[in-house]
């Protein structure tokens, strides 16, 4: 599902280390807020964690979000975007909090990685649909470079 996305429009990739958390639910409740403006932007939100196929389903549910959650239960899509956490602890193998935009020739555009997991850290909405808007309307905003954290 997500490679369909990734050919066909702009993908917004939201990351989260925990479905039901507190500033998991504040972050996707506000992209649900702003996804008709994402739609219009030629973009799709696309939530991720590294839990299981259910847990992403009953969260989905839950929020009642339109737009899909799906599940990184092996951590590779986390892995290949640098956010799998370590092994140990509290949060280990689960993703970092992220928002990554990837445009339709599969160029990362935009990187915003929390610095600390933990804390209530949130990405800039609007500078992200500012990011996607500019895709839309044909600018070549500049790619990020991979280690970017922008």
């Amino acid at each position: 599902m997500l490679l369909d996305l990734l050919r066909d429009k702009t993908a917004v990739l939201a990351f989260y280390p925990s479905p039901f958390g507190m500033m998991c639910g504040v972050e996707l409740k506000h992209l649900k807020t702003m996804y008709e403006e994402f739609r219009a932007a030629g973009a799709e939100v696309v939530g991720l964690a590294t839990n299981s196929v259910p847990v992403m389903s009953a969260w989905k549910e839950r929020l009642d979000l339109p737009f899909p959650q799906l599940s990184d239960i092996d951590g590779s899509v986390s892995s290949s975007y640098g956010l799998l956490l370590g092994k140990e602890g509290y949060l280990g193998g689960r993703c970092n909090r992220a928002v990554i935009i990837v445009d339709r020739d599969g160029i990362v555009r935009y990187r915003w990685i929390a610095n600390d997991v933990i804390q209530a850290e949130e990405p800039d909405y609007d500078e992200v649909l500012e990011i996607c808007q500019s895709i839309a309307a044909g600018l070549r905003a500049s790619p990020s470079p991979a280690g970017s954290t922008r």
